[in-house]
């Protein structure tokens, strides 16, 4: 399967007052034309960052792409300029953002934000842009969008605000979605549905999807391969299968345990002890070793690349192949 996008070695980091963050610290995955890769890991592990790395909207002055590339279809965005890249942005690369409320501009209405991406990537009229940006709505589900079209943000319901979201970054139908936490603060029903639109409109136009979210629950059901980041690096890589049925790295397989079961739990749940360290300091070798239940004396080197199959590969000395 070809790849739409390509992550060599990234490095993101972050220059603050009391030191370099090191966000995102040798990074490297692809994503195939037509699969949804999931990017898991708990808060503070590099995801976001790593997304907004692709399009280039660190906040400038503070975070800085250090090295590695970005090769989007063959091209390095990395290298392009601030025009270059804002071509990409929303026209060949749709993003749904972490947080719709604070993501919406609340002094202009949803449909002059989606009717926007029109103007901007088509050079369309603002008549032509509203008769599309009622199709788009009518698309993504939005309940009487000749109405919705003229209401703001906050006179929107939490599902609907992320249907508006799902229909700017899929207005100009891109190779690549990447979804930030797409089904975060929503109800059990309104996120099945999320997801399942996000499905569906990609089966209907055969983009690429990067789902980011802590959910391990969502991943299992969506997407068809995973990569597991810990403290800035991926820990592990692999098929759905892979990771759910032979997770080898000791990160990966803690996350799973603390999965709730709808089974009637007699212990305490487990949980992964201790939080993910600052990106400012560290630790040397492994950094999940000060949490991992195995670790002793060569976890303080930097551990392999382990190869376990052609798609499932782990960051750990501790790996059994058998």
């Amino acid at each position: 399967m070809k790849e739409i996008l390509e992550i060599r070695d990234l490095k993101t980091y972050f220059h603050t007052d009391d030191g370099v963050a090191k966000a995102v610290d040798g990074v490297s995955f692809k994503l195939h034309k037509g699969e949804t890769l999931g990017l898991v890991g708990e808060s503070g592990c590099g995801k976001s960052v790593t997304a907004l790395s692709i399009l280039k909207l660190l906040p400038e002055g503070v975070g800085k792409i250090e090295g590695g590339k970005i090769l989007f279809d063959g091209s390095d965005l990395t290298a392009m300029s601030k025009e270059e890249i804002r071509k990409i942005r929303g026209n060949r690369i749709g993003m749904i953002f972490q947080e719709p409320m604070t993501s919406l501009n609340p002094a202009y209405t949803c449909g002059s934000q989606i009717a926007e991406v029109f103007r901007t990537h088509l050079n369309i009229s603002a008549k032509e842009a509203r008769e599309k940006t009622i199709e788009i709505m009518k698309r993504v589900r939005i309940p009487s969008p000749e109405q919705r079209f003229g209401e703001y943000p906050h006179q929107l319901s939490g599902g609907l605000r992320q249907r508006v979201m799902i229909a700017i970054a899929l207005a100009c139908k891109p190779d690549v979605l990447i979804a930030d936490e797409p089904t975060t603060a929503l109800d059990v029903t309104v996120q099945s549905g999320i997801l399942a639109l996000i499905k569906e409109l990609q089966e209907e136009s055969g983009m690429s999807v990067m789902l980011i979210t802590h959910d391990l629950g969502v991943v299992a059901e969506t997407c068809g391969r995973v990569i597991v980041m810990y403290a800035s690096k991926i820990a592990e890589e692999g098929s759905i299968d892979e990771i759910f049925g032979n997770a080898k790295h000791p990160y990966t397989k803690r996350l799973l345990e603390s999965i709730p079961s709808m089974k009637e739990q007699k212990d305490k749940l487990p949980t992964i002890e201790g939080t993910v360290p600052s990106s400012l300091n560290y630790p040397s070798g492994c950094r999940f070793r000060t949490r991992c239940l195995i670790a002793d004396g060569e976890c303080e080197k930097e551990p392999p690349n382990i190869k376990i199959t052609e798609t499932h590969f782990a960051s750990c000395f501790k790996i059994n192949l058998s």
